[in-house]
């Protein structure tokens, strides 16, 4: 069966770029398969290539490609848009959907609330402000993909290079963490934690979660990622305890 491709992104001068959301939120293989086929696009937004050429291209089964795709069109970042006549028969056509301004504003919403985060950690010091009760709006949800990732494509490659992202999220409640990049220790608690629970979820419990428990008495100080590992449970414990406090139908983070 032969594919074609046909690539609206705008972005085609000798090179491929591929947003940093499409990175963060598929595994390994959906990376891999994503780039081909926007490779394969061309300059002109269009090409033909096999089934077995992206099969063979990416060391890939069948049935593993067929996983994938589906995963990218399920996103919205590759849409199938019907056959082409071929010379000897019909093609499967696909266009690559421009998710640049979706990709932009999710990055942009972090930096604002790092930045926001990061000065309020400032105003206040050394010293540790004392809150009666979590924000019962905060909500975590895990994104889907990184469930799949773990259960049905586990990935030590994505893994590690998530691991400075949550590094970086680390630096809004306690900036010594710029000096872990390079830190084993530190780097392995990143891993487990991306790769026991996901990055999605993780991110969101050390940018939101933690800005309002740190200090919160009777729960557990955590500022590294080796002691969100260690005291995982203890945070989780602690968090439902003070929920039961808290009358809100809205989602919990456990």
């Amino acid at each position: 069966m032969k594919i074609r491709i046909r690539d609206e992104s705008g972005d085609r001068e000798f090179f491929t770029i591929v947003p940093n959301y499409i990175l963060n939120h598929s595994t390994s293989t959906d990376q891999a398969l994503y780039l081909q086929m926007k490779r394969y696009a061309g300059e002109d937004g269009k090409c033909f290539a096999t089934q077995e050429t992206l099969v063979n291209k990416l060391g890939i089964g069948l049935k593993t490609y067929r996983k994938s795709l589906n995963y990218l069109i399920k996103r919205g970042w590759v849409e199938f848009i019907g056959l082409t006549d071929g010379k000897t028969r019909p093609i499967k056509t696909y266009k690559i959907n421009n998710i640049w301004q979706e990709n932009s504003d999710y990055y942009k919403k972090i930096v604002s609330e790092s930045t926001l985060s990061k000065d309020t950690v400032q105003k206040e010091g050394d010293s540790v402000q004392k809150h009666s009760k979590i924000v019962s709006e905060s909500t975590v949800e895990e994104d889907p993909v990184l469930r799949r990732s773990q259960e049905e494509d586990p990935s030590s490659e994505q893994s590690s290079q998530l691991i400075p992202d949550l590094i970086k999220l680390f630096e809004i409640i306690n900036p010594s963490c710029k000096t872990y990049y390079g830190n084993t220790t530190q780097r392995k608690a990143c891993k487990f934690l991306i790769s026991t629970y996901g990055f999605e979820k993780v991110g969101k419990i050390v940018t939101e979660l933690l800005p309002q428990t740190n200090g919160m008495e009777y729960l557990p100080t955590i500022t590294t990622p080796v002691q969100l590992k260690d005291k995982w449970s203890q945070l989780e414990a602690a968090v439902k305890k003070e929920r039961s406090k808290i009358k809100s139908k809205g989602n919990v983070y456990w």
